[in-house]
């Protein structure tokens, strides 16, 4: 997803009250394309569902800490 989209998912996700600002990163994973990373803890299914219905893919890092949200 573009920037401009990451950051309207991530207003979404704020106003949903499915994500915790403490811990919310948006970052570039390849030239243009934007992911989001949030920490795991914080309403783990309805992030999963958010994405899913959005045709998002949601993975968690290695140490099991943050979701990474991004299109495949």
């Amino acid at each position: 997803m573009d920037r401009l989209e990451a950051m309207a998912m991530l207003k979404e996700l704020v106003a949903n009250n499915l994500v915790d600002l403490s811990f919310v990163n948006i970052c570039e994973n390849k030239p243009n394309q934007y992911q989001v990373q949030i920490k795991c803890d914080y309403n783990g299914k309805e992030i999963e569902e958010y994405a899913r219905r959005n045709g998002l893919t949601i993975e968690e890092d290695k140490e099991k800490k943050y979701f990474l949200i991004f299109k495949p």
